[in-house]
């Protein structure tokens, strides 16, 4: 038995976890399913021609990325290794005994957290569900819900065992006491890591998407900034990234856009940032022509939420940073050898991972071949298996010896059929064969089927407001946003560059965006020129070209970190309203 089916057994028999996720997963497939439907028909497309645009030039696009990084005074640095990436973060870090961390797989990648402790430095993860899962001690299970595992009660479980007095397992209460920890340490830390999701090479400019708003607190409190991502997280220009943006929250949570998309420019004054590029193999997989699409990967997780066996065993039996289809070939491409040898026959090769994926990688295709480079290699099957094989196409190499092998078969099956059950222990298990001799009639099978005559196929399309404001108003309105005659007391008063009819968004720019205040006001009230109103976040790329640092926000802070119930009031002012101006009459 693999490694991995050790690892599988365990998670199906003894945590069952497909309890949890089965009906997490089929909701969230389903919705992202209509939320990308209610984008731009060509939102995919583009969003994979923005990614095959990088992948193709992405040398090129990083030349241009250092220099433009230069200009702004952020520093650029290339690790080949997870060892390099993790000394140069140290060397970067220098005195600061107190580090803020945000979700990042590149870094849960070299094991950046565990290797600065080891130095004696205090890191914390600010994320919800990172913050759980490294309590646990076992590591994230999913790339956008890292604590998807575990229910309300376990995680109870895992904060009262750090010590925190609580009484209740209600969702709100254990991610507002998370995000008081949080709160309490960004007062006094000297330095935040954060992920990227995107790195734009013509303007230098680092976009990171997230909900809560740790990131928004690191990006801009502390004195030092550290942005660690992978080689492959490039694009050309604005126009790339906000393609890959339209695409990415529906795949990855079925939101329209996250709650901050942070379009990082020119560092506030007073902050150093540095920009860490990890290879770790990503130069080896693209100069192989049948594995290179990979690197278009966005890490939404669409393919994991899609993919049955994902469903059953849950992330933490791939005993990787990246688990689900996507794990499954890229684990044993950055790391070749016997241990992840076995992820690619994790898949009942449905093709649901490549059908669900935004960008248009064949991760079916590219499973198989995975599984032909591991036998080759002799890192899977065993000498018996390979004889079978071998015997197998000996015996139907030719009609006759097939006729013949069919009715051994046969023959086989009948005898089996005589055996005492007790000899036959594994027909019990769910992949066993059937009885022989069983009925196997259609009418039987649509019997023993759930009705579904009144199920609708397609669902009704969604009637919208005719005019832009409107329908910026009915998004904006479904994220919580008011929008009142005048603006709320004690509110923060910000004036909108843009806003998005089909998100609900407003678009803040400046040099840099003031995000401290943002994040300390009670409430904030957005002046928006309905002029400004564009149909889709594609339409704000002639904004953000004018502008040095930008910040689109989609309704007020959110996480859905436990058990994916939304839980709003995390980081940041809970009152946003809007105010139109010129007002319509």
């Amino acid at each position: 038995m693999t490694a991995f089916r050790d690892r599988a057994r365990r998670e199906i028999t003894a945590e069952h976890r497909s309890a949890t996720l089965l009906p997490i997963m089929r909701k969230l497939v389903d919705d992202s399913r209509a939320m990308l439907a209610r984008g731009p028909a060509d939102a995919r497309a583009s969003a994979e021609r923005a990614r095959a645009d990088a992948v193709d030039r992405l040398e090129p696009l990083h030349r241009q990325l250092r220099e433009q990084l230069a200009l702004r005074g952020i520093g650029y640095h290339r690790a080949a290794t997870p060892a390099e990436a993790v000394q140069i973060v140290r060397d970067l870090l220098g005195n600061a005994r107190r580090v803020a961390k945000s979700k990042s797989m590149v870094a849960e990648e070299i094991g950046l957290t565990h290797a600065l402790r080891q130095d004696g430095i205090d890191v914390l993860e600010t994320d919800i569900g990172e913050y759980v899962v490294d309590l646990e001690g076992r590591g994230p299970s999913h790339i956008t819900a890292p604590a998807i595992h575990l229910n309300r009660t376990r995680i109870r479980e895992i904060l009262q065992r750090a010590g925190a007095p609580l009484q209740s397992d209600d969702p709100v209460v254990l991610s507002q006491h998370i995000r008081d920890v949080v709160a309490r340490y960004f007062d006094d830390c000297d330095a935040a890591i954060t992920g990227a999701n995107q790195l734009i090479a013509s303007s230098g400019r680092i976009l990171i998407v997230e909900n809560e708003g740790n990131v928004a607190l690191g990006v801009s409190h502390p004195r030092k900034h550290i942005v660690v991502t992978g080689l492959e997280k490039i694009v050309a220009d604005e126009a790339g990234a906000l393609a890959v943006l339209q695409v990415l929250a529906p795949s990855a949570t079925a939101q329209p856009l996250t709650a901050f998309t942070h379009i990082l420019g020119t560092p506030p004054a007073g902050q150093e940032r540095h920009v860490v590029v990890v290879d770790n193999g990503r130069s080896r997989v693209l100069a192989d022509p049948r594995y290179r699409e990979v690197l278009r990967c966005i890490r939404c997780g669409a393919c994991m939420n899609a993919c049955p066996v994902y469903r059953s065993v849950s992330g933490l039996a791939y005993d990787s940073p990246y688990m689900g289809p996507i794990g499954a070939v890229v684990s044993p491409l950055l790391w070749p050898g016997r241990r992840h040898a076995d992820l690619p026959f994790a898949s009942t090769l449905c093709g649901a991972c490549t059908e669900a994926c935004p960008v248009g990688i064949p991760l079916h295709r590219m499973l198989l071949d995975l599984r032909a480079d591991a036998v080759e290699r002799r890192q899977a099957g065993s000498s018996a298996e390979r004889a079978a094989w071998r015997a197998w196409a000996a015996a139907f190499r030719l009609p006759p010896t097939a006729r013949a092998a069919a009715a051994a078969a046969r023959l086989s099956l009948r005898a089996a059929g005589r055996l005492p059950a007790s000899i036959l222990t594994a027909r019990s298990g769910p992949r066993a064969l059937p009885e022989p001799g069983a009925p196997h009639e259609p009418a039987l099978l649509q019997a023993a089927a759930p009705d579904r005559t009144n199920r609708s196929v397609i669902a009704p399309a969604e009637v919208l407001p005719p005019s832009a404001l409107d329908r910026f108003r009915l998004r904006a309105e479904q994220l919580g946003v008011t929008f009142p005659a005048s603006a709320p007391p004690r509110a923060l008063h910000l004036t909108a560059a843009a806003a998005v009819a089909g998100t609900g968004s407003v678009l803040l720019t400046g040099s840099p965006v003031e995000r401290r205040a943002l994040l300390a006001a009670p409430a904030v009230a957005f002046a928006v020129d309905p002029a400004t109103i564009v149909e889709h976040p594609a339409a704000l790329a002639p904004y953000l070209r004018a502008c040095d640092d930008a910040l689109i926000l989609t309704g007020p802070s959110r996480t859905a970190d436990v058990e994916k119930v939304i839980v709003r009031g995390i980081h940041g002012p809970q009152d946003y309203a809007v105010l139109l101006e010129p007002p319509i009459a």
